[in-house]
């Protein structure tokens, strides 16, 4: 079966391009709620009518769930065999030199926003299906499990998507699983991960004072961009833009009783914050050093700087364990009001060793000691497959039929729908060594020959998975 199914890809390659292409210039990133069907808002909810548009003409039943997420399936039996992929992106942010939502081709790169998280390999997978069903039809070999392709639509910030399916919708779990939004040759453990906004209120008790401030979009992203606006006394005003001149990577607008300030870094994922350098810590450090602030300014700027490290010793949990290595903690929001009002979220990544509520606990003291109120959100407990078990041993025989690496199964600190389906689903791909860190960052691009070949391999992992 397995040379049917490439062959399948080779002679549909150009369709599975194009049809790659038109989900990426969708620009499904999660706004307020639409119209009814749309409650990550109407992009998300295009993307995934689109997508189950597509899989009914190529001859799949499908079922939209209120626009929280869809699927698309075919064969028989009780038992499914599941694929999660997910539509929704996060924002562009700054610095890319492609259109985001071009989906251009150079150079054997496919580039737009979701080319490699999660749009281009969730097409390999559902263009693999097709593979799977054009191919068992023609052989007449009817398969002993279903074939379910899940399309969730709200994975970059809360898997509310998936909570709707297999909660309020009452979708079966699947016999096993795999979501295609990592790396090669699978992940079997994630890192626990929550995200948490923390908040106080200063008084502005200053000659100078930070008006607003604000940098970030998404906790789970490093922030590449800050900005905050000064206001006070002019004459003070003229010698802070006198000495912040000349600041590495920061710039300087305006005069008189106001000043504006911003600082650039580099966008990095949230779960590798050490990866990046974040804008917001940056400007924050360059502002600290005037000493016309009054004590409410200094003190929370001075603390969240402490707080930011990517180890997690600013907020009291810093660790590892020896399956997936170090926590880490990633500042990725902070914003000041005019009403005085600062708030920052951070996204933790904890060992999928350690204890959920304890490490949550310290987290949250760490923070309440220092005059934070803190709300935790969208805590994921840590996902741990064994490797002698199902469907680890199948998915990774069939990826090393494909490319002959026998390079051991990874770990990591990003999560996935893998989390949804545990302990019977992993990540399987797409990423290989190698390849460039583009997750979240400008210029996210996806090689068009590994999107062809992670067709095939998905396709055939589906198969063996459902024979």
């Amino acid at each position: 079966m397995r040379e049917q199914l490439e062959a399948w890809v080779d002679a549909h390659k150009h369709e599975i391009i194009a049809e790659t292409q038109a989900i990426l210039r969708i620009p499904s990133v999660e706004e307020e709620p639409g119209e009814p069907g749309a409650p990550f808002g109407r992009p998300v909810g295009a993307a995934l009518a689109h997508t189950l548009a597509l899989c009914e003409r190529l001859g799949m039943k499908t079922e939209n769930f209120d626009g929280y997420i869809g699927h698309a399936e075919f064969g028989e039996g009780e038992e499914i065999v599941a694929m999660l992929g997910h539509l929704d992106v996060v924002p562009p942010g700054s610095g890319w030199t492609k259109e985001p939502w071009g989906a251009t081709i150079e150079d054997g790169w496919l580039f737009a926003r979701g080319a490699s998280d999660d749009k281009g390999p969730t097409y390999a997978a559902l263009f693999g299906a097709k593979a799977v069903l054009d191919a068992t039809q023609a052989a007449g070999t009817p398969l002993s499990r279903r074939i379910r392709l899940i399309f969730g639509c709200n994975e970059e910030s809360g898997f509310k998507c998936v909570e709707h399916y297999f909660g309020a919708a009452g979708q079966p779990k699947p016999a096993l699983a795999f979501t295609p939004d990592a790396s090669f040759p699978l992940v079997y453990a994630e890192k626990g991960a929550f995200s948490a906004e923390a908040t106080r209120r200063v008084e502005d008790d200053g000659d100078v004072r930070v008006a607003s401030f604000r940098s970030g979009l998404r906790a789970n992203m490093v922030p590449d961009e800050a900005e905050a606006v000064l206001a006070g006394d002019p004459g003070i005003l003229n010698v802070v833009r006198a000495v912040m001149t000349g600041e590495k990577g920061v710039t300087i607008e305006g005069a008189g009783d106001t000043l504006r300030l911003y600082a650039r870094g580099k966008a990095a994922h949230g779960s590798t914050p050490q990866e990046g350098e974040n804008a917001a810590v940056k400007l924050l450090r360059a502002l600290i050093t005037q000493p016309d602030f009054g004590a409410g300014d200094r003190q929370w700027m001075d603390d969240l700087i402490r707080r930011a490290a990517p180890t997690g010793a600013g907020v009291g949990i810093a660790g590892k364990d020896e399956i997936t290595g170090p926590l880490t903690c990633n500042l990725g929001i902070v914003t000041k009001e005019e009403d005085g009002e600062v708030k920052a979220t951070f996204n933790v990544r904890y060992p999928a060793t350690w204890d959920p509520q304890e490490t949550v606990g310290k987290f949250q003291s760490s923070l309440d000691s220092g005059g934070w109120q803190v709300a935790v959100e969208g805590h994921m407990e840590p996902l741990y497959v064994p490797q002698d078990q199902e469907p680890v041993k199948t998915l990774l025989r069939v990826y090393r039929e494909h490319t002959g690496d026998e390079s051991a199964p990874k770990t990591m600190g990003g999560r996935t729908y893998a989390t949804a389906v545990a302990p019977v689903g992993v990540a399987f791909g797409a990423g290989m060594t190698g390849d460039p860190d583009v997750a979240h960052q400008a210029d996210e691009r996806f090689a068009v020959e590994r999107l062809l070949l992670c067709a095939k391999i998905y396709g055939h992992a589906l198969y063996e998975l459902a024979k």
